[in-house]
């Protein structure tokens, strides 16, 4: 594996599940140890309960505000906050507010980068 810089704007971006995805790490990138992806979620978006198999999922909320549930708890977070759902266990999110959501989505090890890509739309 070799290191790599991504510049400010770098990265494939897909629409998926009503969310804009920009590759920043992929599992190719990183042998399959961490997937790191962009997120831009629209005012009113809500993410059905799901999850991820033997993938523990991240975010780190750059702007606005997030509400989900992990298991039977709910809980919010706003800009700068973070957030750790661990794998197999049900979880769902939603926007808060009248603003839209920015946040890094960090997975490990990497897997859901593949979904996003294989039923994702590609922009161009």
């Amino acid at each position: 594996m070799s290191w790599f810089v991504r510049p400010a704007g770098a990265g494939d971006t897909y629409d998926f599940d009503g969310a804009a995805f920009t590759v920043k790490a992929s599992a190719d990138d990183t042998e399959g140890r961490v997937s790191v992806m962009e997120q831009a979620a629209p005012v009113g978006l809500v993410v059905a309960p799901h999850t991820h198999e033997g993938e523990d999922e991240m975010f780190h909320v750059l702007a606005g505000r997030v509400g989900g549930r992990c298991g039977d708890d709910e809980f919010t977070a706003e800009e700068g906050g973070f957030i750790f759902l661990p794998r197999d266990v049900e979880h769902s999110l939603w926007v808060l507010g009248d603003e839209p959501v920015r946040m890094l989505t960090i997975c490990g090890p990497a897997e859901f980068d593949r979904l996003v890509r294989e039923q994702g739309r590609l922009r161009g």
